[in-house]
């Protein structure tokens, strides 16, 4: 009887609370309906945003804002071209574009549905770069005029380079929403998608040397490395892949100072040539990359043949003489073979690591960066004393060159290159060795 009291006067009361604010209560239930919906609909899109993962990544290296590495760049903006695996030039801002005046001007179509971070159309009117000796000139919103005094055929590889607006803002996947600088130099950069949500954060953060890379990770500061050059310290670091790629834009070589009196010689460049061992790597013998579509197989194959090394240093007539390696120590291993193998042909051999590369060094072993066009007049021109570090003069060689650079048929170039390989190989002011390997460690999931 007491339970039926209460119950009837619950009712009542609620009853009378619905009479009262009745209308409160209609307008909550439909806020509450809608909310539910919306929490619902939205929850996706929200919790990709605020759970979104985030990887952390170590660079090796001094960058400021204007020189960060090119694979950031690229995540940030586009140029009007993008270089192909091959090193051919491919559409990016630019859709199509047609060269006029046997190579001396270029007409560029854009794409009108490139939009800015800052949500602005790119237009013709946009385009920054800034070249010596080369006229921009807008022709309306989506077409660009591009003139040049005279015919250069690398030309579509330098509009590859990355456009950007004032605080890094570009055209590409991700936008930088930090950056911190240590003076001029950036020690941290965060990027999040400027379009696609399921992308992941980047975090980025800069150290000077390998070692304070290696160290970070291990602290649980970054969960990867990338381009690492030496594994070895994580080969068994708990939760840890390493993957191997060979870097085919970049080329081990042993450079001679042709000022040297004992390696002028060429019968004696050759002579080494032959006695460099087997190394453990895929033997290159062009200085363009072996991916490229100007790659030419017809150089001089300089495999390891102490016979005909040996004869080749009897036919100097005066093979004496004694040589220094000088070397850095990511090479140490390359140039203890080497200078092994020439010891044994009789050439006393001894290896010098510097930091740097001195004046007048006698042999070097280093590593070049191979430009994605097959143009190769910085290195080997004998004009270029800043960049031919060997102090190469051909000219047979010099006129390959030059008519590379303003040749603009593809398959004419190929067959100076082609050239080129053989006549330079042959005179060996350089014996290309190898592709580095490069490694990226990443923390993985335990």
């Amino acid at each position: 009887m007491q339970i039926h009291k209460s119950s009837r006067y619950a009712y009542l009361v609620l009853q009378s609370l619905m009479r009262k604010y009745r209308f409160s209560l209609i307008i909550g239930l439909i806020i509450g309906i809608v909310g539910s919906l919306g929490f619902f609909r939205l929850y996706p899109f929200a919790s990709r945003f605020l759970l979104r993962p985030t990887q952390n990544i170590a660079m090796v290296g001094e960058f400021t804002p204007s020189n960060l590495p090119l694979t950031i760049q690229q995540r940030i903006s586009r140029g009007l071209t993008q270089i192909a695996p091959d090193g051919s030039v491919i559409p990016s801002l630019a859709t199509n574009w047609e060269v006029k005046d046997e190579g001396r001007q270029y007409v560029f179509t854009l794409d009108t549905s490139a939009v800015w971070h800052t949500g602005k159309t790119l237009t013709a009117n946009d385009i920054n770069y800034n070249i010596r000796n080369v006229i921009f000139t807008p022709l309306d919103a989506a077409t660009l005029k591009v003139t040049l005094q005279e015919p250069f055929s690398p030309f579509l590889t330098l509009l590859a380079k990355p456009i950007f607006q004032r605080g890094l803002r570009g055209v590409g996947e991700y936008r930088v929403s930090g950056i911190r600088l240590n003076g001029e130099r950036v020690v941290y950069l965060k990027l999040t998608p400027a379009k696609d949500m399921s992308l992941p954060n980047l975090e980025y953060r800069f150290y000077r040397t390998e070692a304070a890379a290696v160290l970070a990770y291990k602290l649980g500061n970054v969960d990867s490395i990338e381009d690492a050059t030496e594994p070895t310290q994580l080969k068994d670091w708990r939760n840890t892949t390493i993957t191997t790629h060979t870097k085919n834009d970049r080329i081990v070589a042993v450079y001679f100072n042709l000022k040297n009196s004992f390696v002028a010689e060429k019968a004696v460049r050759q002579a080494l040539a032959y006695a460099v061992p087997d190394l453990g790597t895929p033997r290159v013998n062009s200085p363009i990359g072996s991916t490229s579509w100007a790659f030419s197989d017809k150089g001089r194959n300089y495999t390891f043949d102490m016979a005909r090394a040996r004869r080749l240093l009897g036919q100097e007539s005066s093979p004496s003489g004694q040589i220094v390696i000088t070397t850095f120590s990511q090479y140490l291993d390359t140039a203890q073979k080497i200078a092994g193998s020439w010891n044994q042909l009789g050439i006393p051999t001894t290896i010098r690591v510097e930091n740097t590369v001195p004046e007048g060094y006698q042999v070097l072993i280093s590593a070049q960066d191979i430009p994605p066009d097959p143009d190769q007049y910085p290195f080997w021109h004998q004009t270029q004393a800043q960049t031919n570090i060997t102090g190469y003069a051909n000219v047979k060689i010099d006129k390959l060159l030059e008519d590379g650079r303003r040749e603009i048929d593809p398959e004419k170039r190929k067959i100076i290159y082609a050239d080129f390989v053989r006549y330079l190989t042959e005179d060996v002011p350089a014996i290309f060795l190898y592709h580095p390997a490069f490694y990226t460690i990443r923390r993985s999931t335990p």
